[in-house]
């Protein structure tokens, strides 16, 4: 894809900004889920950063355990690495609070409750499956998300709270890139996710009862959260899977046309590879980190990403890194009668099949990045504006049969990247454009040209 002369790839996302807020509130709804925690943020500016070098005496296993973990943070950051890191440590997010001081905010954490957040924040509806509504879970939830309760759909703010924490706050430690201390200098931004247990599955019965209602009004559905498992094969896990291929089995048998299983970081890569196999979805989302260590191999992410397609059974694959997002999907052949040629040599103006399927794909991908990038300018969620900072940049690469893709990753420099989106606490997974154009129903307006051959 490419703009149309003298203009600039932020005129196109503005579009689409303007497009998808304008759409919002008409769009049918999401569901979400399975996964949600309360996190901790921490910006770590050069006073923290300086905290974190000097790491704390080890008076005591505490302390042991802290410098441990603090030297896996420091070794992430100056490799220009983000991600997860699992601590089993209940005294740990009262150890990093203790270093650092109280942190900067508490928002919703997991991929199914900040979807709703973004999605809320313009104008767009949600369901969200949630177990947890304890008074610190449904204090960070956005009020205006849907829950299942009592065979209706409410909304969290009306909701009282009941129940105990489940689960272990995560701390957020958001890095900006050019932050230093004592010769120590960041070398790009990023963010590293502090857990400190194993977390179970949100297994909202309410949710699950409701879902072929649910899921015959909704646009698509979005899960997550089996990274947050214990690394076993325990009859506890086995059974927190078989909950959720419960749920997307359902979503699938209701009809539900898009189902996106959004990946993460995982213990191993056999759990990962694991999960990416998991239940009828349609669609995955992982990162560039992700595609490699599912994939065991640093090469081409097109044909890698094919390859996970190939593996799960998905139609579609999304990878997103730093200056670009791509999408391999499956296209389809259509030959052509006669009449059909003769047909098509008069209509020219006309779109094939194909050329919508990718353009769709490419819908997808503008969505996904406006999103993040709108999340990454906010620091926090897309503000209502969604207007959004330099975003990764979509490109749309020849179609070939049965795949097609959709983007551009480094492998085909046909042209300089837009520019790298910012990612300090941006959280800039790209799972809001999975979901959004096929919940809106219509395609996003674009007035650039397309590129349909390579240059």
């Amino acid at each position: 894809m490419r703009t149309r002369p003298g203009a600039s790839w932020r005129d196109a996302y503005l579009r689409v900004a303007e497009h998808l807020v304008s759409q919002a509130s008409q769009a049918r709804p999401v569901l979400t889920g399975t996964s949600a925690c309360v996190d901790a943020v921490f910006h770590i500016d050069a006073k923290r950063l300086a905290r974190l070098v000097a790491r704390p005496a080890s008076t005591s296993a505490d302390d042991t355990k802290g410098s441990e973990l603090l030297a896996r943070v420091l070794g992430r950051i100056m490799a220009g690495r983000g991600g997860e890191l699992l601590t089993r440590w209940p005294a740990g997010p009262a150890w990093i609070c203790a270093l650092l001081g109280p942190p900067d905010r508490r928002q919703v954490g997991g991929t199914g409750p900040q979807a709703s957040w973004a999605l809320a924040a313009v104008g767009g509806h949600s369901v969200l499956a949630l177990a947890d509504r304890s008074p610190e879970q449904l204090a960070v939830i956005d009020p205006r998300t849907g829950l299942c309760a009592d065979g209706a759909i409410v909304a969290a703010g009306s909701l009282a709270p009941s129940g105990h924490a489940t689960k272990l706050p995560h701390c957020i430690l958001e890095f900006t890139a050019g932050t230093s201390h004592d010769g120590v200098t960041l070398p790009r931004s990023s963010r590293i996710i502090l857990r400190f247990g194993d977390e179970p599955i949100e297994r909202d019965e309410q949710f699950l009862a409701m879902t072929p209602a649910l899921a015959a009004a909704a646009g698509a559905g979005l899960v997550s959260g089996l990274n947050g498992l214990a690394d076993d094969d325990s009859q506890d896990n086995m059974t927190e899977r078989a909950w959720l291929l419960a749920l997307i089995r359902a979503w699938s048998d209701a009809g539900l046309a898009v189902i996106h299983h959004e990946l993460a970081e995982f213990p191993s890569p056999r759990r990962l590879r694991e999960a990416a196999a998991m239940g009828p979805a349609t669609s995955l989302g992982l990162s560039l980190s992700e595609l490699f260590t599912l994939t065991g191999s640093r090469g081409d992410p097109r044909l890698l990403a094919r390859d996970v397609a190939v593996l799960s059974g998905v139609r579609r694959v999304i990878v997103h890194a730093d200056d670009w997002a791509l999408a391999v999907h499956r296209g389809t052949l259509h030959q052509k009668t006669p009449h059909q040629k003769t047909l098509h040599q008069k209509t020219l103006h006309q779109k094939t099949p194909r050329q919508e399927d990718v353009r769709h794909q490419e819908d997808v991908l503008l969505a996904g990045n406006a999103f993040a990038a709108a999340r990454a300018r906010a620091g926090q969620r897309p503000p209502s504006s969604t207007r959004p900072a330099t975003p990764a940049t979509p490109m749309i690469v020849p179609p070939a049969a049965p795949w097609v893709t959709a983007g551009r990753p480094p492998a085909c420099p046909r042209r300089t990247c837009a520019g790298r989106p910012a990612r300090s606490g941006s959280g800039t997974r790209s799972w809001p454009g999975s979901f959004w154009p096929r919940a809106c129903g219509q395609q996003i307006p674009y007035r650039g040209n397309r590129r349909q051959h390579p240059p």
